[in-house]
């Protein structure tokens, strides 16, 4: 009985344990997609002549605001 009673402490723990570690890959993801998609409005914002300079910091700023938009929804 105590060997079954450490196996369910020891499942739960893992269980605990891993959804902490799985929330900063979900914000990684996130951030991840939004930079793809952010990167592709900024694409076709320029097909249209806009001529926003596609460079790290306004991807940066896209996916925030479609990591913002996306946490809203």
């Amino acid at each position: 009985m105590l060997t079954f009673i450490g196996f369910v402490v020891a499942a739960i723990a893992v269980y605990i344990i891993g959804k902490l570690i799985s929330i900063p890959f979900k914000v990684i993801k996130n951030i991840i997609v939004g930079l793809i998609v952010g990167s592709a409005a900024i694409w076709t914002v320029n097909l249209f002549g806009m001529g926003i300079e596609m460079n790290v910091i306004n991807a940066l700023l896209a996916s925030i605001v479609v990591y913002i938009v996306s946490s809203i929804l």
